[in-house]
């Protein structure tokens, strides 16, 4: 019994020893980080979100550590009037990575404007920055647009957008640049029926239940480029687009905003979401919603929507609509024409999304799949135009 004893004690020691060694990890110290730029609180506008993003800000290249920005006291919707705010921006490393012995020296991008104080932490590996802001003023800034274009112009403006990548789009539409132009004070997205186009993707994708008849060519346009660097990102504000939708069954246009950290999992949306504040879907019964789209597209993917009819404007009249969307730490709120048809707020009713904290860029596009229906007979091209596009630091009247 002793010799029993004596030998499972060894083999228990072994054990404590093997989990022991296998817990002495020789982490990589990280020195010197640049930040994502943190913009000083201002009475009024709506605040940052970041979480657990990933990339370094505006590239897309992936960083060795993730930021997660948080506002205290907490910011359901603006940053009020006489208030001092803390910014807390967590860095959390990825990988072999330790923050370990970092000072406040080796942090690049920390602000300056109307700080207070700034301060650093470790917690385990990661490191927790704090930024204590002076007060906000005694009232409430002026609204301002932090993106517009009016499309005045006779091409595409580069410094805000780019041609949609040369993508198949839900197996029976192509984003083309030639489809996409610049006159009369629109953004013009056109799209044609393009049945050569569409046998020979067809051909190559060896889809045989794709019918090339069907197939489009169309415009697309967003605020990422090709080479996927970001023209303009955001993540809260007032996003309204001004556009005329066609009437073209099997088609649909929309003004969506997309998050590169949409396929991320288990945050339930808040770390990466798509945003669609319009989609014209079903136009041809006069339907049309916006819609939200997280953890992936694949078989942990969830989704909510307004769903397509019974909306409070008739949008396809041939006049020009307005359509926005309010996004906030708080909820999501669709608007058409200043009325409001949709708003998501979390929760089991909208399938437990969690509102994104994660910056989004912008996308105007038209396609085509079968499950909207097919063409018209007939049918050969039509355009979708736009007016203007602009996205707000406030919500449309506080």
């Amino acid at each position: 019994m002793m010799k029993k004893l004596f030998f499972l004690s060894l083999i228990i020691s072994g054990i404590f020893f093997i989990l022991d060694s296998c817990s002495t990890v020789d982490y990589l110290q990280i020195s010197s980080v640049s930040i994502y730029t943190i913009k000083t609180p201002v009475a009024g506008n709506y605040p940052q979100g970041l979480y657990k993003y990933p990339y370094r800000e505006i590239t897309l290249k992936e960083e060795n550590f993730t930021q997660t920005l948080e506002w205290t006291p907490a910011v359901d919707k603006v940053f009020n009037v006489n208030t001092k705010y803390t910014a807390v921006l967590t860095l959390e490393p990825v990988g072999l990575y330790t923050f370990k012995g970092m000072t406040i020296a080796g942090i690049n991008g920390l602000p300056e404007e109307n700080v207070e104080s700034k301060s650093i932490e470790s917690n385990g590996r990661s490191l927790i920055i704090k930024i204590k802001f002076n007060a906000t003023a005694d009232e409430n800034a002026q609204r301002q647009m932090i993106f517009y274009d009016e499309f005045d112009g006779t091409a595409l403006d580069a410094k805000k957008w780019d041609y949609g990548p040369d993508w198949d789009r839900q197996g029976l539409s192509s984003w083309r640049d030639d489809m996409v132009s610049v006159s009369g004070g629109f953004l013009r997205l056109k799209f044609k029926k393009d049945p050569v186009l569409g046998a020979e993707r067809v051909k190559l994708q060896a889809n045989a239940s794709a019918n090339p008849d069907n197939w489009i060519r169309a415009g697309a346009v967003r605020t990422r480029k090709k080479d996927h660097s970001i023209i303009f990102d955001n993540t809260y504000g007032y996003y309204e687009a001004r556009i005329k939708f066609p009437v073209v069954s099997g088609t649909w246009g929309a003004f969506w905003l997309m998050s590169p950290t949409q396929h991320l999992l288990a945050n339930e949306g808040k770390d990466g979401t798509e945003i669609d504040v319009v989609e014209s879907i079903r136009n041809e019964k006069g339907e049309y919603n916006a819609a939200l789209h997280w953890n992936g597209y694949g078989n942990y993917h969830k989704s909510a929507g307004s769903g397509g009819n019974n909306k409070p404007v008739n949008i396809y009249d041939g006049e020009f609509h307005t359509f926005a969307v309010d996004w906030s730490p708080a909820e999501y709120v669709f608007y058409v024409d200043g009325i409001e048809f949709w708003r998501a707020d979390g929760g089991t009713a909208f399938n437990n999304c969690g509102i994104n904290q994660n910056p989004n860029y912008i996308k105007i596009t038209v396609e085509s799949a079968g499950w909207a229906g097919k063409l018209p007979e007939g049918f050969t091209e039509a355009e979708m135009l736009v007016d203007y596009v602009r996205v707000y630091n406030q919500p449309e009247a506080n």
